[in-house]
């Protein structure tokens, strides 16, 4: 289902939470931008989006499956790239 998912399939979800279904203790990850990056070999094009998390324990770069009321559960690649005040950045990238 992964494959298929566009950019403009998550942009009503901005602001909206994710569960990181496997984690030890309930973690969400809350959707803050989507950005599109142009042309792509896979049919939903590219594009990038960048979740905030809690400030504490990270998660490790990998494949998480998120659960969001509306897609359902997506198996999405995600890597952390930035600590801030209101939490962990997340970006995954779609190409």
């Amino acid at each position: 289902m992964v494959a298929q998912l566009t950019g403009a399939d998550f942009e009503p979800h901005i602001g909206t939470d994710f569960d990181v279904a496997e984690a030890s203790v309930p973690l969400a990850l809350q959707l803050l931008e989507v950005r599109l990056l142009g042309t792509a070999l896979r049919s939903g094009g590219a594009f990038a989006l960048t979740f905030r998390g809690p400030p504490t324990e990270p998660l490790q770069q990998a494949t998480y499956p998120l659960v969001h009321p509306r897609l359902g559960r997506l198996d999405i690649f995600i890597v952390p790239i930035a600590r801030q005040n209101d939490g962990m950045r997340y970006e995954a990238v779609f190409t």
